[in-house]
């Protein structure tokens, strides 16, 4: 395993370990009219805003895209968005202190956004343990894409299971906008070019299923690659949309930061008030 690799691998480790709660944190229970799920992709802007009061291992953040939203649009927010979440997440708890994200809806439930599946698909596996290690656009392994198509049927599973709990809700679903384009940056560690391209070629493919089974299943699909363009992982620190590895904003490596979870949250709240004519 190359240095840097061993210790990114081990920064991961210590954060895992600091944010595993002690203690069981209380959540509100259903009623919100807009209803956040989903994974860190939606909850965190790493140790920036860090919210004390939600339960440590989520990672939630203050100035997330759901919140951001509610204060916009002016609406009570429930977010049950946790850092590494799974589909099978929004039906069990992922730890202790964490409740199923699904409980958090109901017959009062007018607006849900949902942004989950790339833990699913494998991103990060695929991405560190591959596109980092020796490259991976040279040798495409046909199972990255296996998984992140297998993930549809439960994703739409998931988007049925919740329009059954809140049948009067309207279902938003927001894309992976652009992390890289067919370039790298010093701040990726020697990725090369060709693989940047790769990885955000996956990201689109994520994006491909997702959109479909939304589209299916009754949701809004919010595409987030085209507003991000100018804003990925390699683009100045003061208005890039993630961090790179080298993550000196938020110490969480391709994950959102505070202008990131801004940008988006201006889609959503445009797409809802579009949608719903708020």
């Amino acid at each position: 395993m190359n240095t840097w690799l061993r210790a990114l691998a081990t920064t991961c480790l210590i954060a895992a370990v600091a944010i595993t709660p002690a203690t069981v944190h209380g959540q509100p229970t259903p009623g919100a009219r807009y209803v956040a799920l989903g994974d860190s992709g939606a909850a965190t802007t790493g140790a920036v805003n860090l919210d004390l009061t939600a339960p440590l291992r989520c990672v939630r953040s203050t100035t997330n895209a759901p919140k951001l939203v509610a204060q916009r649009l002016g609406l009570s927010l429930d977010d049950r968005t946790c850092s590494a979440a799974k589909i099978a997440d929004l039906y069990s708890s992922q730890g202790a202190g964490v409740a199923p994200q699904l409980d958090a809806l109901g017959p009062a439930t007018e607006i849900v956004t949902l942004h989950i599946g790339a833990n699913d698909a494998g991103m990060t596996e695929y991405i560190l343990g591959h596109c980092h290690v020796g490259g991976c656009a040279a040798e495409a392994d046909p199972q990255w894409d296996s998984k992140i198509d297998a993930i549809a049927p439960s994703y739409a599973a998931a988007l049925d299971e919740i329009a059954r709990r809140a049948p009067k809700a309207t279902i938003f679903v927001d894309g992976w906008p652009t992390y890289l384009t067919d370039t790298s940056c010093p701040a990726m560690l020697g990725l090369r070019p060709a693989d940047a391209a790769y990885i955000q070629s996956k990201f689109e493919r994520l994006n491909t299923v997702v959109a479909r089974e939304a589209r299916d299943h009754g949701a809004v699909y919010i595409d987030t690659v085209a507003a991000s363009k100018e804003f990925g992982m390699c683009a100045d620190p003061s208005t890039r949309w993630f961090d790179p590895l080298v993550a000196d904003l938020t110490l969480l490596p391709y994950h959102p930061t505070l202008a990131g979870q801004r940008g988006v949250a201006e889609l959503i709240a445009s797409a809802i008030e579009a949608e719903l004519g708020r």
